[in-house]
């Protein structure tokens, strides 16, 4: 993450703002929260939900007021349709019955959890890629043509190392899940890269969430009371 932030930083202008926000956000997870999570107030909770969102945050917003230009770059139609089913290959290799989704049954199997804390969740996953796939990819289409590969490459590796930045058993540590980040990164790059907008990637990307989310909010409606 670090690397990350000092290749933004070389691009100069309105990156060396985002550079600063990745080393800040990177530092504020690295703190000592208190651990583990499920005994947390959900105000503490909350508080480090939203320290993970100062870096993609921030990149959505220079985005916006900064480089408003990559906005307008729409992808044809055929590259939503292609990010659609990169979606579904994220579900393959996560091993996800989406099946068991719907119904509850993934969210049953995993146990309650306390109401504030599957809300944070359930908003961070769902809010999470606009702001990732400014910070993760639209350095890619920012880039001059020269470094795209390097720098599309660097963001990759920090995509998924920022998954590992915050420390307890958030579950990200199996091969398995480590095998999925590596797919999001390598298939949100290429459909980037390829398409030359950051739309196709944005929708493979909430697909990729959207089953979180729900488990999430079926895991709270019937949790425990949020810690005191």
């Amino acid at each position: 993450m670090l690397a990350f932030a000092v290749a933004l930083w070389a691009q100069g202008g309105p990156s060396r703002t985002v550079a600063v926000l990745v080393v800040v956000e990177t530092a504020l997870l690295c703190l000592p929260w208190r651990l583990p999570r499920i005994h947390r107030s959900g105000r503490s909770f909350w508080v480090e939900t939203l320290c993970g969102l100062v870096a993609p945050g921030g990149a959505l917003i220079v985005l916006v007021v900064a480089q408003r230009d990559l906005l307008t770059q729409l992808a044809d139609w055929w590259w939503f349709v292609a990010a659609a089913a990169v979606g579904g290959v994220f579900w393959l290799v996560s091993g996800l019955d989406i099946r068991a989704v719907p119904s509850g049954l993934l969210a049953f199997l995993m146990g309650p959890t306390p109401r504030t804390q599957g809300r944070a969740r359930a908003v961070c996953a769902a809010a999470g890629p606009f702001g990732e796939e400014a910070l993760f990819r639209g350095v890619v289409l920012t880039a001059a043509s020269a470094a795209v590969t390097p720098m599309g490459l660097l963001s990759a590796v920090a995509f998924v190392a920022r998954h590992h930045v915050s420390p307890g058993g958030n579950g990200r540590g199996t091969t398995r899940a480590t095998l999925t980040e590596i797919a999001a990164a390598v298939l949100l790059l290429a459909l980037t890269v390829l398409s030359q907008s950051l739309y196709p990637a944005l929708l493979a990307h909430l697909i990729n969430n959207l089953p979180g989310v729900i488990i999430e909010l079926q895991r709270e409606d019937t949790g425990k009371p949020d810690a005191s």
